[in-house]
């Protein structure tokens, strides 16, 4: 009897080890597919500075600028500010990079002088992946002998100490990919989504609304980054907007960012 208890005890043992080596080999080969997967959301299309301030009156053929110095079709009887990024890639003339937009966008002119932007954003859109998210600014937690930002909860956050919308400088927007544990939503579970859609279409819009007005701005670039590596550089020459999520899914060691610079409002 003691044999046959022992080799059933041996047996129990042997089950045990086999089911933690198939679950440690499991786990190791999802590690090196998701980090696999991160490879493929670090994307920059180039941008290109017009070196024009002029005031553009499309009307029928005529133009006042030459078409080839926009590097974009235009629609009759729109007018237009050009002093922004356009975006230089193959074809792209032949593209309205700007046809999405609504008929009162006007495009982004910088200021001579640099006023601070009071209106906080109240809203955040990506059509091309169904966001579409309040925003309210993060508040700040004190944790004794150090401070953090609250995490969001089924809305997309600000960064106060950011710029707001329109601002010189870079604007940051946090939002959860999945919160299975804490149940704080998943508003920017499609963010990752953005690198192959910017490959087919180089049109991908962040609208960003206050409460006076909404400032569209254009995505150029995506990274990704260990989370202990995220550092929320605030200075920029241009207005910015930088969204931020947890990846890969159940994972979460990086962070994946999605840059945006401002190319007009309505």
């Amino acid at each position: 009897m003691k044999i046959i208890h022992s080799i059933l005890r041996y047996r129990i043992f042997e089950i045990i080890g086999v089911l933690c080596l198939i679950v440690s080999l499991s786990l190791i080969g999802l590690i090196l597919f998701k980090d696999e997967e991160l490879k493929d959301l670090n994307l920059q299309i180039e941008l290109k500075t017009s070196d024009s301030n002029a005031h553009k009156t499309v009307n029928g053929s005529k133009h006042s600028v030459p078409e080839s110095d926009n590097k974009i079709s235009v629609k009759p009887s729109k007018e237009i500010l050009i002093d922004n990024d356009l975006i230089d890639g193959e074809d792209v003339d032949d593209i309205d990079l700007y046809e999405k937009l609504p008929d009162n966008f006007k495009f982004y002119k910088k200021p001579f002088i640099n006023l601070p932007k009071i209106a906080v954003p109240t809203k955040i859109i990506i059509s091309e992946i169904g966001l579409n998210s309040k925003v309210a600014d993060l508040e700040i937690i004190d944790l004794g002998s150090s401070s953090s930002y609250e995490t969001p909860k089924n809305i997309v956050g600000h960064i106060p100490g950011s710029v707001n919308p329109g601002g010189i400088g870079k604007s940051w927007y946090f939002g959860h990919l999945e919160s299975f544990i804490k149940k704080e939503g998943n508003v920017f579970h499609m963010l990752p989504k953005i690198p192959e859609l910017l490959k087919q279409d180089p049109s991908l819009f962040v609208h960003i609304s206050t409460d006076k007005k909404t400032y569209v701005y254009q995505i150029y670039k995506t990274e990704v980054i260990p989370k202990e590596e995220l550092y929320l550089d605030l200075k920029s020459d241009t207005p910015e907007a930088i969204l931020v999520t947890c990846v890969p899914s159940f994972l979460y060691h990086s962070r994946l960012l999605v840059y945006s610079k401002l190319i007009g409002t309505y």
